[in-house]
């Protein structure tokens, strides 16, 4: 199973779980669809978006997640330290934020199409516990494709109390932050916390992925933690992103006829940092 069968196996999930009938459970869809559109476009003030409601969190992993994995695959494939990661037998990934599954999504992507098959591991840090069930048997459904093994940690980066708790995750060999610091840009001041002990824990030789909305508010925060903390930044760019048009059609049918089309193109802003 590739990783587009993988998100329709877990979208025909999420589907089943929104109550009411068929013409009931579309509309719910669309009109989520409407509103994270709206939501994502003040991030700056509200931030942390609810993703409790399935509905939610199929109309975000139909519209969203596809999209960021192919940005996850193009910023691994463009990166020679990056790559590396995937070329050991052993590979530890921490996705902070990652619950809707784009981090690790794009990892599988690469490590697919550029037939790499290390043990990979990923914690899915991330504060909503429904994500954890979306993805908890992702490692049968790869089969033998890979080994890949998923943990979910239900933690709150504004929180000390539900994040302190998890420390393994520090001891990765690979960091994603994908749209996450945009997410809780608006709760900085309670979230500085837990990104000062994120970048002061990082083991040596580690990285870190940063990819987020091509806004200074966000990139800008990224880039003073990693000047306080000393990282090396590896590669610091900007560019739109688009996603390939015929890819993931057919995995994803019928909802592409159902629903407006995935996010195709994004402004983006990225970072690969190491310590």
């Amino acid at each position: 199973m590739n990783c587009f069968q993988l998100i329709k196996s877990v979208l025909d999930e999420a589907y089943a779980e929104i109550p009411g009938k068929v013409a009931q459970k579309d509309s719910a869809i669309n009109a989520q669809l409407t509103s994270l559109s709206a939501e994502y476009s003040n991030l700056r003030k509200k931030g942390c978006l609810d993703y409790t409601d399935p509905a939610r969190r199929f109309a975000y992993l139909f519209a969203y997640t596809t999209a960021h994995a192919n940005l996850v695959y193009g910023r691994i494939c463009g990166s020679k330290q990056l790559r590396s990661v995937f070329d050991r037998d052993q590979v530890l990934v921490s996705c902070i934020g990652g619950g809707p599954g784009s981090d690790f999504l794009g990892l599988l992507k690469y490590c697919e199409r550029m037939n790499k098959k290390p043990d990979v591991t990923c914690h899915l840090l991330d504060r909503d516990p429904a994500w954890g069930e979306s993805w908890s048997d992702v490692g049968q459904k790869v089969g033998a494709t890979m080994k890949l093994a998923t943990h979910f940690n239900p933690f709150d980066v504004t929180d000390p109390k539900k994040w302190m708790v998890f420390k393994k995750h520090f001891q990765a060999d690979l960091f994603t932050l994908i749209y996450f610091m945009s997410e809780v840009y608006a709760k900085r001041s309670e979230a500085s916390a837990y990104f000062d002990t994120l970048f002061s824990s990082m083991k040596k030789g580690s990285f870190l992925l940063f990819v987020d909305n091509n806004a200074p508010s966000f990139y800008e925060w990224f880039d003073a933690y990693a000047t306080k903390f000393g990282l090396t930044v590896l590669e610091s760019q900007a560019a739109v992103s688009k996603m390939p048009l015929d890819e993931d059609k057919d995995d994803l049918k019928p909802y592409l006829d159902k629903f407006r089309c995935p996010k195709l193109t994004s402004d983006i802003a990225w970072r690969v940092v190491q310590k």
